[in-house]
């Protein structure tokens, strides 16, 4: 049940944000091009500064200081994206073990462009790709990890990416970023990721028929150092939320529940109708 909630609450977070960064953009373009006055929500809102007698001058700078910074902050994040993507496949390309990628390949049955392991003693277990999910795990891992063990935290990376949760993840950052002034956004690009992490593990446990191989290799995860910083966008075997996840692996028929933000669901709805008054 929470997990179809996200599902609605993901969807209309992205249905919400391309609704407001549309008609940002079409009040910038008919400013610039001095089209005739279509209806526009932020229109509206200039509008509502007036009958509260607010300057129009602090309206109209109030809402191009918006536009700007989020259109600015939306190029920002996808270009960095784009160059961390680059560097990431450089270094994959680098250190990876052909051979041994193709005898695991063949017993997963995954495509070369899919699964790649990658010779480097930190253990690295992570699902990378916006468009084309690629499965990265590294020798380090492999060494570490019993068979079985091995087993489940690639069914883990599996549903990563048959869910595409890198694109996920990305995109709700790259919202809450951009419209930090909504801020029921940063509190999705928060918890969307757990219930990623959680509906991984479920699906791990299902594939292995028990949580014991899942859980040990969780744990032996959370004694060795930290995982290298990786600037793009991806999912990762240990990063997220591991206090729930360990008791969800405990009792898979947990149900998790998180508090809803109410103060933030507040927040973002007066911060809407005031951009509905504005632009």
């Amino acid at each position: 049940m929470m997990e179809t909630r996200f599902k609605w609450l993901y969807a209309a977070s992205l249905a919400l944000s391309v609704a407001i960064l549309g008609q940002m953009l079409l009040f910038a373009l008919q400013y610039i091009f001095k089209w005739k006055s279509l209806f526009n929500i932020f229109d509206l809102c200039v509008i509502l500064f007036k009958d509260l007698h607010v300057p129009a001058p602090i309206a109209w700078n109030v809402v191009n200081a918006l536009i700007l910074y989020s259109f600015s902050a939306i190029l920002w994040i996808s270009a960095r994206h784009a160059l961390g993507s680059i560097k990431a496949m450089k270094l994959v390309k680098k250190y990876q073990d052909p051979q041994l990628s193709k005898q695991y390949r063949d017993k997963i049955q995954l495509g070369e462009d899919q699964f790649q392991i990658i010779s480097y003693k930190a253990p690295i277990a992570m699902t990378i790709g916006l468009w084309k999910p690629r499965m990265i795990l590294s020798s380090g891992l492999m060494d570490m990890l019993e068979p079985n063990e091995l087993r489940a935290v690639i069914e883990h990376e599996k549903c990563h990416m048959r869910h595409r949760d890198p694109l996920a993840i990305f995109l709700l950052s790259m919202i809450s970023k951009s419209m930090w002034y909504i801020p029921i956004f940063a509190w999705m690009a928060e918890k969307y990721p757990i219930m990623i992490e959680l509906r991984a593990d479920k699906y791990a446990i299902t594939q292995m028929k028990q949580s014991a191989h899942l859980g040990s290799a969780l744990l032996k995860l959370l004694k060795q150092a930290p995982t290298p910083h990786i600037s793009l966008s991806h999912a990762s075997f240990a990063e997220t939320s591991m206090n729930v996840r360990i008791m969800h692996i405990l009792d898979p028929q947990m149900k998790i529940s998180f508090k809803w933000p109410l103060v933030r669901l507040l927040i973002s709805l007066l911060t809407i109708i005031l951009l509905v008054g504005l632009i």
